[in-house]
């Protein structure tokens, strides 16, 4: 095995994996010998599914389940991982969601907090949480998801979502700057990536409106940003820190 793509051993955190883009990104992670702690919210079945994926693929999993718009959320998963482990490699801060359209002057208060607490503060929360595993685990490495939303703006109705990711980027900057030279701290910036997500807010013609408007004329599948992932995670991207990689076919530049 390639040894920039070499994780064996190597103990990582996902949170959102039962589903998309966090599946794809566990999953990899176990075929190349990880092992791994996968974060879900309410579907037990389908982390059960990726943790057997993983297993079959010769990786070691497990699965923790936690509500991250909850108080306590990122408290279970902390103390799961810690009950385990008494050190911590990576940390994929994946889970994220668009909590149903609405401008911000039509948007109530459930809306909005729910929106900062699932993408933004739970973020932070499960990161300070773990920074102690972190400090004692092997070349270690943070990559935070954000969204092409924090740069564009996304299609309207997803002013606070944009924020949150905004805040994403905001946050892996400066620890990139507070945790070196001991953790490196970066992001991945997906575009229009067909998952559930996509699939219950976004319609079929407007996702096909977007494809055409790519430069690579199409949207993307999961498996593209853990590609990402993994080079931020391992040897091959031992010199990055405090970055963003766009998975967005050039949709930014478009």
């Amino acid at each position: 095995m390639d040894k920039l793509f070499d994780f064996s051993g190597r103990r990582v955190v996902v949170t959102g994996a039962s589903r998309g883009i966090g599946r794809s990104i566990a999953e990899a992670f176990g075929e190349r010998g990880a092992d791994v702690a996968v974060h879900y919210c309410s579907s037990a079945d389908a982390a059960a599914e990726v943790v057997d994926c993983i297993t079959a693929s010769g990786g070691k999993a497990f699965s923790v389940q936690a509500d991250l718009i909850a108080a306590d959320g990122a408290a279970k998963i902390a103390d799961a991982v810690k009950n385990r482990w008494d050190s911590l490699d990576i940390l994929v801060n994946n889970a994220g969601d668009v909590v149903g359209r609405s401008t911000l002057a039509e948007a109530d208060d459930t809306h909005i907090e729910q929106t900062l607490d699932l993408n933004l503060n739970s973020v932070v929360d499960l990161t300070r949480r773990l920074i102690p595993l972190l400090e004692k685990g092997q070349a270690p490495a943070i990559v935070n998801i954000t969204s092409i939303t924090a740069f564009n703006g996304g299609q309207g109705g997803v002013s606070v979502y944009g924020a949150a990711k905004g805040g994403i980027l905001g946050l892996t900057r400066s620890l990139a700057v507070e945790l070196a030279p001991t953790i490196r701290v970066n992001a991945v910036s997906p575009g229009v990536i067909v998952t559930d997500i996509h699939r219950r807010i976004t319609t079929p013609e407007r996702l096909a409106v977007v494809a055409e408007k790519t430069p690579l004329g199409r949207n993307g599948d999961p498996d593209e940003c853990a590609g990402a992932v993994l080079l931020l995670s391992g040897a091959g991207g031992s010199f990055i820190t405090g970055d963003v990689i766009h998975v967005n076919g050039g949709l930014w530049i478009g």
